[in-house]
């Protein structure tokens, strides 16, 4: 807010471009004009895009913790979770009003540290899951001691569960207790941290797995 004690305007009221004129205790006063508010109903396509941005937020939100750690190295001026967000905007099917995740798209990490090789995942024993795959530690940034993260999401739930310290990656195999989601068919995707969780690979989705 400014005041007016003279010059070539003086005082005023009412609005001049963006300025708003009016006496306040006395004194000629100038304020900004307040935005317009928005009285036009959103567009089809505003709402489309809202939709898909609640969805693939609801969805990554469960993770705002291991999203943090896995898009610390690219997230930059912005949490994980909001990178993670940006990585995954695109993964989204369907038409309006019925999005879904397209899930094999899904990213939950990204980095330069080679992953483990041909990971596979199974549900061998009741409420378990287990990962198994090929160690390929001593070839190009690959250590023994890096450690793996595995992640599950059961859509008829809409709930995940994780671990971020899963196996070293020359352990070969990790069983998960997913015995809440026993019966239920889920998502799964992993990925690698070396020891001081500095580096971190590109996920990898493994597929969708009934749980036993």
């Amino acid at each position: 807010m400014g005041t007016i004690e003279k010059g070539f305007l003086g005082g005023f009221n009412g609005k001049l471009g963006t300025a708003v004129g009016s006496k306040w205790k006395g004194l000629n006063v100038i304020r900004s004009r307040p935005p317009r508010k928005r009285t036009a109903p959103a567009s089809e396509l505003q709402l489309e895009v809202q939709a898909k941005f609640t969805l693939m937020n609801n969805f990554l939100r469960p993770l705002s913790d291991l999203l943090d750690q896995t898009f610390k190295k690219t997230a930059i001026g912005m949490s994980g979770g909001n990178k993670a967000f940006s990585e995954n905007k695109h993964a989204i099917t369907g038409a309006a009003p019925d999005f879904t995740v397209d899930y094999p798209k899904v990213v939950l990490s990204r980095g330069s540290l080679p992953n483990v090789l041909s990971p596979v995942a199974t549900s061998p024993t009741a409420g378990k899951l287990t990962l198994a795959w090929t160690d390929n530690s001593g070839k190009k940034k690959a250590l023994s001691s890096d450690l793996l993260f595995v992640a599950a999401y059961s859509p008829d739930l809409d709930e995940w569960e994780f671990v971020e310290d899963a196996a070293a990656r020359n352990a070969g195999t990790f069983t998960m207790d997913l015995m809440a989601f026993s019966g239920k068919t889920v998502q799964t995707y992993m990925g690698v941290f070396t020891a001081d969780g500095k580096k971190v690979s590109d996920s990898q989705f493994t597929g969708a797995v009934n749980i036993l």
